[in-house]
């Protein structure tokens, strides 16, 4: 019986190593033709492993050893292969950083396997032993020396791109200049216009972003498209939800980098599907549009959106950027100036540990592209991204930065905004020039949202309830417009609707017709010749990390026409329930903005409405989730 035992076990383990190169092939095979960069980590991971398999064989001399440096040689000559197929890099640079950090794995193992016929000595093992740990150690190297870019899994929207920006004509002539200011992570109620303790008794002082209040208009149910970063500004650039560009995450920075460590570069290719790295180069944006009709176009700031090829702002549609790919809290943080394409570093990881003139810089640039444009006679579209106020916080208010504050960074920049629009008058072309003023997300560590339920990443009010201020003197908006008692506008729109309607305010009539553009004109609304309660969506999704979680509709509710918001389930943002998912939940957020009160039981067929509404919806985004019109 024993004798049986040892046969079978024999068996058995010659058979595996050979089974085991067989799974490793289709592993490399399912990776190379499904295109999926995450896969090429675990590539990389398993090809340090392998040669510590193989000790055991070695010492045994087995034969069975060939299947196992045979898998080897598959994972990492496949993993050069993969890159040289798939990678985003321009092919040359692609080629030589992959082949260089090919060249030990695959030397040590020609090394290994030739080791008997070049070794004299009687016993070579622990050689052959001291080679397989090399060959670990050299795809240890290869593993954090990679730059893990591939080229994206999507179905193409580039020929309607290229048409539509080709039909433009120049419409700058008659157009406004526009400015868009973006603050990060600032919560609803972080401005005195906003505030919950009443304007004259706000925590916070913001006497210059009022003041664009006070010409113009004040939006209380504005919302942001997603609860975090990136997603919420792909879509105020493309006008449409986040998941159509399969963009529902942060984006994290890809650049090698070792002095700070670069360990974002492996978030990328597990957060988000298709190999996507930021904002793809088919979507078409504001940007894109303004620029085809004539603006001259610059971001200045934080974009976020990608750091290399076509995700970068200068392939986006900026003639200008200067500023940082990323946000300030991720390593590397540098700034770059950027023109065609090219960044250049004009500020490193270390040069800008001390953030306290961050605003001060970002200012000199936003008044020096404003400046440019007005003495080459250009309308302009300035797209102000400033990193404040999220965390780390930093003000040069003080003149140091060991008491810097939320409310310091605030008031320092409202105050530099201020030197923006003096500067904007001084040239006389604030009448001219549409103003918006929003936030990304709600409030992160610190900030208000005032009574709002939920924080940034929750898709409960807190999280995408931000503020909205537009001024447009010579275009109607505010005390220039038709409102009468009030600039304050009660219906809801979200930063989606910026695309068509800063189009629309450009003298571009048309929006393409290839794909679906989510967001509506608001003009109307902005200028007041529709009433400021009017609904202007039949529905708003809320989208957080890929899921529609809920559902905004106005509806009646057999008296009064409300604004209902329903979730099908939903955690709790409470982190002492944690575990808890709600179900079912219906607020009226006309006379419940805070959603405390679950109305679900007291309207069962609105609950059930809205239901179907969401269903829908996922199953629209599910059959063709980059909203693709094909007859058009």
């Amino acid at each position: 019986m024993k004798d049986k035992n040892t046969e079978l076990l024999s068996v058995i383990s010659s058979k595996l190593p050979f089974s085991f190169f067989c799974l490793i092939s289709i592993f490399f095979l399912v990776m190379f033709i499904g295109g999926f960069n995450f896969l090429s980590m675990f590539a990389l991971a398993i090809a340090m492993i392998l040669p510590i398999l193989m000790i055991p064989f070695v010492a045994r001399k087995s034969t069975s050893i060939i299947w196992i440096f045979l898998s080897y040689i598959v994972i990492v000559l496949g993993n050069l292969i993969f890159y040289l197929v798939w990678g985003a890099d321009p092919f040359i640079d692609r080629a030589f950083n992959n082949i260089a950090l090919s060249i030990a794995p695959l030397g040590l193992a020609l090394i290994f396997w030739f080791l008997p016929r070049i070794c004299r000595a009687k016993d070579y093992r622990w050689i052959a032993v001291i080679i397989l740990i090399a060959m670990t150690l050299s795809n240890l190297l290869y593993f954090f020396a990679a730059a893990f870019r591939v080229r994206p899994r999507v179905e193409s929207m580039k020929s309607g791109h290229d048409e539509y920006l080709a039909s433009m004509t120049d419409t700058s002539a008659n157009s406004p200049n526009i400015l868009i200011v973006l603050m990060d992570d600032m919560g609803y109620s972080d401005l005195s216009s906003y505030s919950y303790l009443g304007e004259s008794e706000a925590t916070i002082k913001t006497p210059n972003i009022d003041a664009l209040a006070d010409d113009g208009v004040l939006m209380e149910n504005f919302y942001s498209a997603s609860p975090v970063c990136s997603p919420s500004r792909f879509s105020l650039l493309t006008g449409r939800y986040c998941s159509r560009g399969y963009l529902d995450e942060v984006v994290f920075p890809t650049k090698v980098s070792w002095k700070p460590f670069g360990t974002t570069r492996f978030f990328n290719p597990v957060l988000f599907k298709h190999n996507v790295d930021g904002i793809l180069g088919d979507e078409i944006t504001i940007a894109e549009a303004l620029k085809s009709a004539g603006y001259n176009t610059g971001a200045i700031g934080k974009w976020n959106l990608g750091d290399y090829g076509q995700y970068l702002p200068t392939n986006q549609g900026f003639n200008y950027f200067y500023g940082s790919h990323y946000v300030n809290d991720m390593t590397p943080y540098n700034w770059v100036r950027e023109v065609n394409g090219e960044p250049i570093e004009v500020l490193t990881h270390y040069d800008i540990e001390d953030q306290s003139e961050t605003t001060k810089m970002l200012t000199q640039e936003v008044n020096g592209f404003i400046n440019s444009s007005i003495d080459n006679n250009q309308k302009f579209f300035a797209y102000y991204a400033t990193p404040w106020p999220h965390y780390p916080i930093f003000s040069g208010v003080k003149g140091d930065t060991s008491d810097d504050c939320y409310i310091d960074c605030i008031e320092e920049f409202d105050s530099y905004l201020g030197t923006i629009i003096q500067n904007l008058k001084n040239r006389g072309v604030y009448d001219d020039t549409l103003i918006i003023f929003s936030s990304d997300n709600g409030p992160g560590r610190e900030g208000s949202s005032g009574a709002l339920r939920g924080r940034k990443g929750t898709t409960f009010e807190g999280g995408q309830k931000v503020p909205f201020i537009a001024t447009y003197v010579n275009g109607g908006i505010g005390k220039a417009g038709t409102l009468q008692a009030s600039n304050v506008i009660k219906s809801t729109a979200m930063n989606i609707d910026l695309f068509p309607t800063i189009l629309s305010y450009a003298g571009i009539d048309n929006l393409p017709s290839d794909r679906i553009i989510d967001g509506v004109n608001i003009r109307n609304l902005l200028e007041g010749t529709i009433p400021v309660d009017q609904p202007m969506h039949e529905s708003l999704y809320y989208i957080a990390k890929g899921k529609v979680l809920a559902v905004q509709k106005p509806l009646s509710d057999g008296e009064n026409i409300s604004v209902f918001k329903y979730y099908e389930k939903v955690q709790s943002e409470n982190t002492a329930f944690f575990d808890q998912v709600y179900r079912n939940y219906l607020f009226n957020l006309s006379i419940d903005p805070i959603e405390a009160y679950n109305i679900s039981m007291a309207y069962p067929e609105i609950a059930l409405s809205l239901k179907e509404d969401l269903l829908f919806f996922r199953e629209q985004l599910k059959e063709n989730q980059r909203g693709i019109i094909k007859d058009n």
